[in-house]
């Protein structure tokens, strides 16, 4: 099992980097469904203690990822899979509705932006592999373009409390070449409809954008 060993100097709080590798790893179907979670074999893994360990445990039993049984210890959810698809629907309805407002709301250099950063993304989904992390990246501060543009606070805040589950969705889907063409190509269609001002319809492709990047996942995930 791969997971991260905590390094010395990272920004990030211990509790987060544990809880981003431990949630990775089991989206990425690393950690099975039903796996025994032992917190000193994690901690020892990972090179700390357990208490961070514990405080992640406790967040991914709230996001439903994981579930405890009493004298018996903590286990990767059966239902991971189950999880992952609801939230990924609500969090595409958000974000649709954020390209929708884009469309409508974003001042001109704002669209310059988006388009500087789809050239960009361009050049990293044609480059070798080793941009694949760099691509993830820009990826999403294609999306956080997006709804800084839609100028709605209250979505942004909705899809904060969803978006670590799309962060390893896209982390998965970016391991597969197809992937990164067809995501590179649906990602220049929701540019084009914002640009366009057509506001249905940048919301409609940004929906199908994520649904389908995370029904192919899933389903990767399902024969894994």
């Amino acid at each position: 099992m791969a997971i991260k060993r905590i390094e010395p100097g990272e920004i990030k709080s211990l509790r987060d980097i544990v809880l981003e590798s431990l949630r990775d790893a089991i989206i990425s179907g690393e950690l099975k469904p039903g796996e025994h979670l032992k917190e000193r074999d994690l901690a020892g893994q990972m090179g700390i203690s357990t208490t961070p360990i514990k405080e992640a445990l406790r967040i991914l039993g709230h996001e439903g990822l994981v579930e405890t049984v009493p004298r018996r210890g903590t286990f990767v959810s059966t239902m991971v899979d189950s999880s992952v698809e609801e939230l990924l629907m609500l969090k595409a309805s958000l974000e649709g509705l954020s390209a929708r407002l884009a469309a409508m709301k974003m001042s001109e250099e704002e669209m310059e932006d988006l388009r500087r950063q789809i050239q960009l993304m361009e050049k990293l989904s044609c480059a070798k592999e080793e941009k694949r992390e760099q691509l993830t990246e820009e990826n999403e501060n294609f999306h956080v373009m997006i709804r800084a543009g839609a100028k709605n606070s209250i979505i942004t805040q909705m899809i904060m409390n969803v978006v670590a589950y799309d962060q390893a969705i896209r982390k998965r889907a970016l391991q597969f070449n197809v992937e990164v063409e067809e995501g590179f190509s649906e990602h220049r269609q929701i540019y084009e409809a914002i640009q366009e001002r057509n506001a249905e319809l940048a919301e409609q492709r940004m929906k199908n954008h994520i649904m389908r990047t995370a029904e192919n996942v899933l389903k990767n995930l399902k024969n894994r």
